[in-house]
């Protein structure tokens, strides 16, 4: 093993401290989405998953190992004929930073996706309920223990020790996992920090509590030297007992790093001395898988806007690059057009045959909106969301659609009666966030479209090239639906370390 003295020499960086401005964005171990910035940065340098993604500016990297010995394929052994079972080893010589050092096991690993019942991992419940056999109906009886929270740590770390989950154990240095059915983007999902593997010690504290905050064993190349309180700020130093040798993925860049809070959620002035200032990194539009939000129109319950031959007429008339402009003069940092209901650059994102130009047809959608009663001086109701990026979108529009007259009212989402809906969509992940997008962003309904035929096969399908096969069809099958009109894509402004090139941060 590598010694202490000979990684400082070799991977500390520069003396003085890596400095991100604060504050971090949530619950730290227990709210431990990797996407988001500032815990997903600082989650990444404390915690390890079978899988995680390099740190790199390519967005369509795929995860690699990362605890796990090696990704599980049919042809290694690793996937069962059929896809629906999995064997993840785990690298030796991963160790906690705990009172007596020890090695990360596939125990660890299970516990920690057992964890994924508590209430702050409630956004990765249907995914990973939805893919692990009996995952959903654990999900279930933790809640009917402990109605989300009624409850101690005794109890939930034996709830956690005698309910079975049959999609799911440990045997030796091993992790076992046995699916639903076939899941090309399991992987994927294993990458995220809801996935992190959790030392035997998360059993003894309640998830968010402040004890758990002061025992947070890391298993990555830093550890909490200062613990994270409400309202100031989080120091990290070398974890003595992590080893590059083990660790494909992260390196050190600093011997500390400070994690500055901000007064009152006030960014600090930029002449203040910190070594790196978490300013925002602009995306190239043609990169936007992973970063970007996708806007689409969707119907709303009132009676115009539940006719596809509306929605059919607004495909045409949006001028989609004035809306884009609009986002940008908005604070957007890199916008593009969205012709297609899957992202650009999301595995199998097809070009969109046929598609309106991206300054619309005004001519032609004069016709079509005439012919569903649209003309000089109608109105549309327009729900909402809240917050100041969808806002943004939805003034564009209006301005947009004011050129034919028409007159948009924005109303809350809830609004009884509302002709159209924006929607707003950042993948949850990065990689392979189709899953994401199905899950959160299309209509539900108990139809088996062709759209819905075809993501379902995307999904089961392993081998990359099938689901890509499977993804294109799709995207061109529900961008005809129309059930989704895409706008377009937008990656905004947001608190980021300025050091990916370093090997801290994958976002």
């Amino acid at each position: 093993m590598t010694t202490l003295d000979e990684r400082e020499r070799g991977n500390s960086g520069p003396a003085v401290p890596l400095r991100f401005l604060g504050p971090v964005d949530g619950g730290l171990p227990d709210e431990p989405p990797s996407h988001v910035v500032g815990t997903g940065q600082i989650l990444r340098l404390l915690t390890r998953q079978l899988f995680a993604y390099p740190a790199t500016t390519d967005p369509s990297d795929r995860p690699v190992p990362d605890a796990a010995v090696a990704l599980p394929t049919v042809g290694n052994g690793g996937v069962s004929a059929d896809g629906r079972t999995w064997r993840v080893r785990v690298r030796r010589g991963v160790r906690w930073d705990a009172a007596a050092a020890r090695e990360l096991t596939a125990g660890d690993v299970v516990r920690g996706l057992k964890r994924t019942a508590h209430p702050l991992a409630r956004s990765i419940r249907p995914y990973f309920g939805a893919m692990i056999e009996g995952m959903a109906d654990y999900y279930r009886a933790y809640d009917e223990a402990f109605g989300h929270w009624a409850g101690h740590a005794p109890a939930f770390a034996q709830f956690q020790q005698r309910t079975h989950i049959p999609g799911l154990w440990a045997e030796g240095d091993s992790v076992w996992l046995r699916l639903v059915e076939p899941a090309s983007d399991l992987v994927d999902l294993l990458a995220t920090g809801f996935a992190a593997a959790a030392p035997r010690e998360f059993d003894y504290h309640v998830p968010d509590s402040s004890q758990l905050y002061r025992c947070t064993p890391s298993s990555g190349p830093y550890r909490i030297a200062t613990r994270l309180t409400s309202g100031r700020g989080l120091v990290l130093e070398l974890n003595p007992w992590w080893d590059p040798a083990t660790d494909p993925v992260r390196r050190l860049v600093s011997g500390r790093i400070e994690v500055v809070a901000t007064a009152d959620g006030k960014p600090l002035s930029p002449a203040t001395g910190f070594g790196v200032l978490s300013w925002s990194v602009p995306s190239p539009p043609a990169r936007f898988v992973g970063r970007g939000c996708s806007y689409y129109l969707a119907a709303g319950p009132g009676r115009v806007g539940r006719a596809r031959a509306l929605r059919h007429a607004l495909s045409w008339a949006i001028d989609r690059a004035a809306l884009a402009d609009a986002v940008a003069g908005a604070g957007a940092e890199g916008v593009a057009v969205q012709h297609g209901v899957l992202q650009p650059g999301q595995r199998g994102a097809a070009h969109v045959a046929g598609a309106a130009p991206d300054v619309g047809d005004p001519d032609r959608a004069r016709h079509l909106l005439a012919d569903v009663g649209l003309g000089v001086g109608a109105r549309l109701s327009l729900g909402v969301p809240a917050g100041s990026r969808t806002a943004a979108v939805a003034t564009g529009l209006a301005a947009v659609l004011a050129r034919y007259g028409i007159d948009v009212v924005r109303v809350p989402t809830t609004a009884v009666g509302v002709d159209l809906v924006l929607h707003e969509w950042a993948p949850a992940w990065a990689g392979n966030a189709n899953r994401d997008l199905l899950h959160r962003v299309w209509p539900a309904d108990r139809v088996a479209t062709e759209p819905a035929r075809s993501a379902a096969e995307a999904l089961r399908a392993l081998e990359p090239e099938r689901a890509a096969t499977w993804w294109r069809r799709f995207d061109r099958l529900a961008t005809a639906d129309l059930r989704l009109v895409p706008l377009i894509v937008a990656a905004w402004p947001r608190a980021r370390a300025d050091a990916i090139a370093t090997g801290v941060a994958r976002w």
